[in-house]
């Protein structure tokens, strides 16, 4: 997380009126925004994202340092251990060869099993306690229960020599498991802002904002972050057993392709216990709702795309019929999405056909749409966006 400014703008204006005579000598009366004053508000606190003040109204008076020397990172356990207990078979469907009084069976899960994280299973903070108790539980806690993860305040015993405390005076602070690095302004910086105010006329001129970001408790530029967690008790696991060096471990599984088909690999870990079909239903359902939505949202793009394009082959698609509207979208939407089936998948008769049919139909509101002015396509595209 960052401490930084953030601007926020306000607009006043007054409402006018002013007479408007049209064509076939008619007057009417009609009203209109004037005088309009713009207002910047500013204020300071912690975001999990940087912003860039440089387009600020006042850039030097509140000025966000972009330093990050501990950008948010996703660490995949390397050894984690799975502990099958005796009721175990290697047919989902078959349990003959179950036996609950076999001793636990513990192997390796391969980390790249991981890399899709754990189905299911949300993040928790962890937070570093002294013994690793938790603390006694609010008044709150008996509605919103507490999922923090407590680790021994002792495992941080090495933090003030670490190179994160070394070079970027990294502490523990706490207060929810934060580690806490405060920004440190060379002379030269500071010099430069105090001339950059006094351009922008900003060196005396403080707002109530200004104040209450002198009295918050974090400058900007500070740094601070915290660990998450995924650590269920309790998962499903679909992959290959090997044995390598005498060790069992859980990997991907290859699936060799079909024809022209590409190979692919299999490996899904899901909190909770679950059957394979299951697994892979529950797999297919999210991939389904993924491929909905990003297409959905590509189908509004192509929306406004393809009056760009239109006005690269001199068509006014905007002022033609709804019909040529929805022509040109799905054709735009079809060739688009035609291409990159052919590049991830490759090619094969659906993929020919979506393009074949997005070709068609752009050919159609071609032929239908509004002829527009012949000139410099280019030219014709800026000035769409412009509009």
């Amino acid at each position: 997380e960052y401490c930084q400014w953030q601007e926020i703008q306000s607009q006043d204006c007054q409402t006018c009126k002013r007479t408007v005579k049209a064509r076939d000598g008619s007057t009417k009366e009609e009203s209109y925004q004037c005088n309009c004053i713009t207002t910047y508000n500013y204020i300071k606190g912690w975001k999990k994202f940087k912003i860039d003040s440089l387009l600020f109204n006042q850039p030097g008076a509140h000025h966000n340092p972009q330093r990050d020397p501990m950008p948010s990172t996703t660490f995949v356990g390397e050894d984690v251990t799975l502990e099958f207990d005796g009721d175990v078979c290697n047919d989902d469907n078959d349990k003959s060869n179950s036996d609950p009084t076999s001793p636990s069976v513990s192997t390796k899960l391969d980390p790249t099993m991981l890399s899709n994280g754990v189905r299911n299973q949300p993040w928790r903070n962890v937070d570093f306690v002294p013994q690793g108790k938790a603390p006694p539980p609010s008044f709150f806690s008996r509605y919103f229960s507490d999922r923090t993860r407590y680790e021994p305040l002792q495992l941080l015993k090495n933090t003030p020599t670490s190179p994160a405390a070394i070079e970027d005076n990294f502490v523990y602070v706490g207060q929810g498991g934060y580690f806490f690095s405060p920004y440190e302004s060379s002379t030269a910086s500071k010099l430069f802002n105090y001339f950059a105010q006094y351009l922008e006329g900003s060196l005396f001129d403080y707002q109530l904002g200004d104040l209450v970001g002198a009295l918050a408790s974090c400058t900007a530029g500070d740094i601070r972050f915290y660990y998450s967690v995924k650590d269920p008790n309790e998962i499903s696991v679909l992959g290959q057993v090997r044995e390598a060096n005498g060790a069992v471990q859980i990997t991907p599984r290859v699936l060799q392709g079909v024809g022209n088909e590409k190979d692919s690999s299999i490996g899904l870990v899901h909190s909770g216990k679950h059957s394979a079909q299951d697994m892979l239903l529950a797999e297919d359902s999210d991939s389904r709702f993924k491929a909905t939505v990003m297409r959905a949202i590509f189908f509004l793009w192509s929306i406004a795309a393809s009056r760009l394009v239109g006005v690269a082959f001199a068509r006014e698609i905007g002022d033609s019929s709804l019909s040529v509207k929805i022509e040109a979208a799905i054709s735009l939407f079809a060739v688009l999405i035609g291409w990159l089936w052919l590049i991830i998948w490759g090619s094969s008769v659906h993929t020919y056909g979506l393009i074949i049919t997005g070709l068609f139909l752009a050919h159609l509101s071609y032929n239908s749409a509004v002829k527009k002015g012949s000139g410099r396509w280019y030219i014709a595209v800026w000035s769409k966006i412009a509009q």
